[in-house]
């Protein structure tokens, strides 16, 4: 058995919907897909998606990302956000998508409920950088209800974490009793859709958008992971390809993301397929792989204190960008 990834597969994209019908049927039927949220907020295109993914591979495990729980204005009347992370669990259950851990062939998969808050990000900020609402479409495509107070705190962050209660406390106990009895801990893959550590993230200066930062990661999945004490962690959102190691663990962020951004890669090009992470013959994780910004990080010191804008951030937005 192996263990692919992705994310961000943005299946509202009708070349990013061919990608997945492209999949092949043969080669993955004995294997794991682990999907890092971001499919569509769409029900017909997330159900269309999960019915191509399950029938191409053995388990198919996901968690939801920002866009899933969009909230369509038809929808409004009768959904919120959480409604429609309730709608998207029942789906999941409905076709055999896993939304908890599970262990399959020796392996512990395990998804990481989580979302995002402000204060992730602790790095200066660039002056006269557009604020975050402005430009992220969930701070008004997202309908929280009214005991989640509000986005700007870790309201609706902490809320999610909650989510992976018991599973995660009663897995960290599992892999801590076997690992006493047989001397051996048990492998174990988690994944979530948002950041566990900003320094997964190019500094802000690098960034279109510098402020994005304070809209990506969460605390609470960082803790999680260093409960679990995973092989690897999986996430997506940001759509930088990654896969560096901080403090025994690999980060993999693999995303297929929007057919432009996939025009201009120079790191993933063309013939883009998951990524296997792990492969029972061999009992360990596939080797590294070579990404951009992962890579530049391996060979320049990240410096968030240099709030100057990259050359190609000034040369795109231009001087009134940051009026």
């Amino acid at each position: 058995m192996r263990v692919w990834a992705v994310s961000d597969v943005h299946t509202d994209y009708k070349e990013n919907m061919a990608w997945c019908e492209a999949l092949s049927n043969n080669a993955y039927q004995d294997d794991v897909l682990v999907l890092a949220g971001d499919i569509s907020d769409d029900q017909s295109v997330l159900r269309g998606t999960f019915e191509i993914v399950v029938q191409k591979f053995n388990h198919v495990f996901f968690v939801p990302g920002n866009h899933d729980l969009w909230v369509r204005r038809k929808e409004r009347d009768l959904l919120d956000s959480l409604g429609k992370l309730g709608v998207i669990k029942n789906l999941c259950h409905e076709l055999g998508v896993h939304t908890e851990p599970v262990r399959i062939s020796g392996v512990w998969i395990a998804p990481i409920y989580s979302w995002y808050h402000a204060s992730f990000d602790r790095e200066p900020d660039v002056p006269g950088a557009p604020a975050v609402e402005k430009v992220m479409v969930d701070f008004h495509a997202c309908r929280w209800p009214s005991h989640i107070p509000s986005s700007h705190d870790t309201s609706i962050a902490e809320y999610f974490d909650n989510l992976n209660e018991p599973a995660l406390s009663n897995l960290a106990e599992n892999l801590e009793m076997e690992e006493e009895q047989t001397g051996r801990r048990p492998p174990l893959i988690t994944f979530s859709h948002f950041l566990p550590l900003q320094t997964l993230l190019p500094e802000k200066r690098m960034l279109f958008q510098p402020n994005l930062a304070k809209a990506v990661g969460s605390d609470y999945i960082q803790r999680r992971i260093e409960e679990l004490r995973p092989m690897a962690h999986i996430f997506g959102h940001t759509h930088f390809a990654w896969d560096a190691v901080h403090g025994r663990v690999r980060y993999v962020q693999w995303p297929l993301a929007y057919p432009q951004e996939r025009q201009r890669r120079h790191d993933l090009g063309k013939g883009f397929k998951p990524l296997m992470i792990y492969d029972t013959a061999e009992n360990k994780l596939s080797p590294h792989q070579s990404t951009y910004w992962a890579d530049f990080y391996q060979e320049h010191r990240r410096d968030p204190t240099n709030i100057e804008p990259a050359p190609w951030v000034k040369a795109r937005l231009g001087d009134l960008a940051w009026k």
